[in-house]
């Protein structure tokens, strides 16, 4: 600072305070203000003028033994605060890192739940669908047996003679026909209570997910950060990506819908609730579950109708009765298995195409976590040799 001749000491004292808390901000710790007054060293007044600190300091720091050691020192200071806000913004980096990783654990976490919760409610209805199965066939199957007694079979045999509706051909096709119109009423009206619950489970799913995605505002790396700037924008463009693409899934009436599950119910117009994806589920699930249902006890009752055309008076009883029995335990297999694996695939294959939306996303954190621990990597091998090189400093 030049003329301090001309300034009160009060107000030298304000701007050298100035000067040192600008030094500062620039990036020295403990800069060193001289003031001076070159008409007091004109003059003679040697202790006035502030040159003789400035010879003292250049004689200690730049011409002497040490000044070499006191550039090195000061190049050293200034390079450890850089190194410091480095390292600020790397912890504010990986901040945000383990908030975005906790976002995402939650989202899977809400996925995996879902899905279980989804996949109970299907084995609530094909248990409901099974328990009516089972009581349909065994009455059935309780009037095949009583109808194969040996009393009933000769009434039969006998009011044949006058009648051929009273024939027994004609009493085991209508008992094959009051089977399938038995299962069919029973599985329809359990299906129609049951598959209000699997869809909404489903809807519920797609639902959570989307407010998930709505809230996560969490920013904790500013777009103003002079190291990471370019990293705050990418991940901002990620999210509102990841939101807008999520809005467009939800809206998609095709997003819950899958012809590899479902090949029977492609004729579906996946137009049928434009605007309102979710809102197919309940009839896609009714209609295909019937199908698939129908489908598989088709088989079990064109077998048991052979089964009961091909039945003569001179057939044991017991064998009948076993067969049909065994007939059925089959279709009850196959359906219970069909409708397991269409009807947990279905979730799965929702909940994937839900976390399909997050790929940019976890490529983002994937790559973040990769470079946060090489740039951890690298500080601390500037801060070790920053060490070394203070030490050799304070030797020489």
């Amino acid at each position: 600072m030049q003329q301090k001749d001309l300034l009160p000491a009060d107000d030298l004292a304000v701007n050298e305070r100035g000067l040192y808390d600008f030094a500062q901000k620039r990036g020295l710790p403990e800069p060193t203000i001289f003031a001076t007054s070159a008409k007091a060293e004109q003059e003679g007044r040697f202790d006035e003028s502030g040159f003789s600190t400035i010879r003292d300091y250049i004689r200690t720091h730049v011409t002497g033994g040490r000044g070499a050691a006191m550039k090195l020192q000061n190049n050293l200071t200034t390079s450890r605060s850089i190194l410091a806000r480095i390292r600020q913004d790397l912890d504010t980096r990986a901040e945000q890192f383990r908030a975005d990783g906790a976002f995402r654990i939650d989202v899977q976490q809400t996925l995996d739940h879902q899905e279980a919760k989804s996949n109970h409610q299907s084995q609530v209805l094909i248990e409901n669908l099974l328990n009516g199965y089972d009581r349909i066939t065994k009455q059935i199957g309780n009037e095949l047996s009583d109808g194969l007694s040996f009393p009933a079979m000769l009434r039969r045999s006998f009011l044949g003679i006058f009648s051929k509706q009273a024939s027994i051909k004609d009493w085991l096709d209508e008992l094959a026909k009051k089977l399938e119109t038995n299962l069919n009423a029973e599985l329809k009206a359990k299906l129609s209570d049951g598959v209000v619950d699997l869809a909404d489970s489903v809807q519920q799913m797609a639902k959570m997910i989307d407010l998930k995605i709505k809230a996560s505002t969490n920013t904790v790396v500013k777009n103003d950060s002079y190291i990471f700037e370019d990293i705050s924008d990418k991940r901002a463009t990620v999210l509102k990506d990841l939101q807008e693409a999520f809005g467009r899934f939800m809206s998609r009436a095709e997003s819950f819908t899958d012809t590899r599950l479902f090949p029977e119910n492609t004729s579906i117009s996946p137009n049928i609730a434009a605007g309102s994806g979710v809102a197919v589920i309940g009839i896609i699930l009714a209609a295909v579950t019937q199908t698939a249902v129908f489908d598989i006890t088709g088989g079990v009752l064109t077998g048991v109708g052979l089964l009961f055309a091909g039945i003569t008076a001179g057939l044991q009883r017991r064998k009948i009765v076993g067969g049909y029995f065994e007939e059925i335990a089959q279709g009850r297999s196959r359906m219970e298995q069909t409708l397991r694996d269409k009807l947990t695939g279905y979730v799965r294959t929702i909940k994937s195409r839900i976390s399909d939306n997050f790929t940019d996303l976890d490529a983002l954190l994937a790559n973040e976590e990769k470079q946060i621990a090489q740039f951890d990597e690298q500080y601390e091998t500037l801060r070790k040799r920053f060490d070394t090189l203070e030490g050799e400093l304070e030797i020489k």
